[in-house]
C-alpha cells in the first residue's frame, strides 16, 4: 500500500453544524491531489484533520494501512504549509528550514547538510544565512516548502499558500511546485479555491461544495464533463440555458427553453420531462454564419440565439464577446485573437451559435454563487 492517504466516511462536526459529510477518498502515494472550491466548503476542515489539528467525528483516516486517530501533530508523517506561511523572521533562512530537524534532536552539522540540501532543491543555493526580510515573496513560498520537505514527510499538505502572491508570481510558482512535486515524488495535498491553481497543478481535482465531493476526477473531465450543476457553474466560465427535456436519442437531449429548443449531449441519462440546464462553454460558441439556423434532427445541427452586443473586450489573446438575448439573457463567446476577429458596437444585432456536442445537459440543481472565489 506504500503511503497511500485514504479518507473513509470521515464526518466533521462542530456542534449541530456539520463541516464535513461522509467524505470518502483514496490518495496513492506520490500524487498531486486538489481540493477546490469556496470558502465554507470544508476543504480547510479536511487538511486540518489529516494534519492532526482536529479529530474526525467519524470515520477514519489512514496513511499506509494505519488509522491515524490520536496521533498528534508533531508524530504524523505529514508536514503543514500555512497559508502566511509561517516563517521565523528573527532566524535565518538555514534556521528556518532545519527547525523541525532541531526540535527532532538532530545535530548541527546533520541540520546544516540538510538547509543545503533543501535549498539547492528549490535553486535557492547561497541564500543558507540571509535573513527572511531579504526575501522577495517567491522566495519567501521556496523556503516555506524547504522546511515542510526538510523532515522528509510522506505527505505535504498546502492551505492555500499562494494566494498572498501577485497573479504573475501565482502563475510561476504553479509550475515551481508542480516540478518540485515531480522531483521529490512526495504526495502533495493541496487546498485551494483558484480554479486556475488546481487545474493546472493537480492530477487530481476533488471540487466541494457544503462539505461533501461534487465531482473528483482529473482536471480535463472536471471542465469538459463536470457532472452536476455546482461544478459546470464553479468552474470555468459558463453559459446556462434552462428548460425541460422535450426529447432524448442516441446520447443527445432537447430541452425547451425561453429561446426556443436547444440540443446538447445528455451523459446523465435525464428523461423525457426532466428539469435540465444546458452549459456551454464561451469558447465553443461562436458567431453565427449568415444563413446558419437552427436544426435540431436525428444529425445534429447547431443551436443559434439571435443576440444583441453589449460590448467587446480585447484581451490579447482572446477576444470576449457579450451578449444578450431578446429575453435579457447574457451570453458570453470568447474567441482566439487571430487578428480577424470583427469589431462589433454596442446594440449590433447578431447571432450566437454552438454544436450540441459542445453543450452538456445536467439536471438542474444547486448553482455556485457569482463571484465565489472563482479567481
Amino acid at each position: 500500500m506504500k503511503n497511500d492517504l485514504e479518507l473513509d466516511r470521515v464526518v466533521k462536526r462542530f456542534g449541530d453544524f456539520t463541516a464535513v459529510h461522509g467524505v470518502s477518498v483514496s490518495i496513492p502515494q506520490g500524487e498531486f491531489f486538489s481540493f477546490l472550491g469556496p470558502s465554507g466548503c470544508g476543504k480547510t476542515t479536511i487538511l486540518r484533520m489529516i494534519s492532526g489539528f482536529i479529530d474526525p467525528s467519524e470515520g477514519e483516516i489512514r496513511l499506509a494501512g494505519r488509522n491515524l486517530a490520536g496521533i498528534g501533530p508533531n508524530k504524523r508523517p505529514t508536514a503543514l504549509i500555512f497559508q502566511n506561511l509561517a516563517l521565523f523572521p528573527l532566524m535565518s533562512v538555514a534556521d528556518n528550514i532545519s527547525y523541525g530537524l532541531r526540535v527532532r534532536g538532530a545535530s548541527r552539522e546533520e541540520r546544516r547538510r540538510k538547509a543545503d540540501e533543501m535549498l539547492e532543491l528549490v535553486a535557492l543555493e547561497g541564500y543558507a544565512d540571509k535573513r527572511i526580510d531579504e526575501l522577495s515573496g517567491g522566495q519567501k513560498q521556496r523556503i516555506a516548502i524547504a522546511r515542510a520537505l526538510a523532515v522528509e514527510p510522506a505527505v505535504l499538505l498546502l492551505d492555500e499558500p499562494l494566494s498572498a502572491l501577485d497573479l504573475k508570481l501565482r502563475q510561476h510558482m504553479r509550475a515551481e511546485l508542480r516540478a518540485l512535486q515531480r522531483r521529490t515524488g512526495v504526495t502533495f495535498i493541496y487546498i485551494t479555491h483558484d480554479q486556475g491553481e488546481a487545474l493546472a497543478m493537480s492530477d487530481r481535482v476533488a471540487v466541494m461544495s457544503q462539505g461533501r465531493i461534487e465531482q473528483m476526477a482529473n482536471s480535463t473531465d472536471i471542465y469538459n464533463n463536470p457532472e452536476t450543476a455546482f461544478v459546470a457553474s464553479f468552474v470555468g466560465e459558463n453559459n446556462m440555458f434552462s428548460g425541460k427535456v422535450r426529447m432524448t436519442a442516441d446520447g443527445f437531449g432537447v430541452i425547451d427553453t425561453p429561446l426556443g429548443t436547444m440540443r446538447a449531449s445528455n451523459p446523465r441519462g435525464l428523461t423525457v420531462g426532466a428539469d435540465a440546464l444546458l452549459f456551454v462553454r464561451p469558447e465553443r460558441v461562436r458567431l453565427a454564419g449568415a444563413g446558419e439556423t437552427t436544426a435540431h434532427g436525428d444529425n445534429g445541427g447547431r443551436n443559434v440565439i439571435e443576440s444583441e452586443v453589449i460590448d467587446e473586450v480585447f484581451e490579447g489573446l482572446a477576444v470576449n464577446i457579450f451578449m444578450k438575448n431578446p429575453k435579457g439573457r447574457p451570453i458570453a463567446i470568447s474567441v482566439t485573437n487571430d487578428g480577424a476577429v470583427p469589431v462589433l458596437h454596442p446594440g449590433e444585432r447578431q447571432r450566437a451559435s454552438f454544436a450540441a456536442e459542445h453543450a452538456i445537459l445536467l439536471p438542474a440543481g444547486r448553482l455556485a454563487e457569482r463571484g465565489s472565489e472563482k479567481t
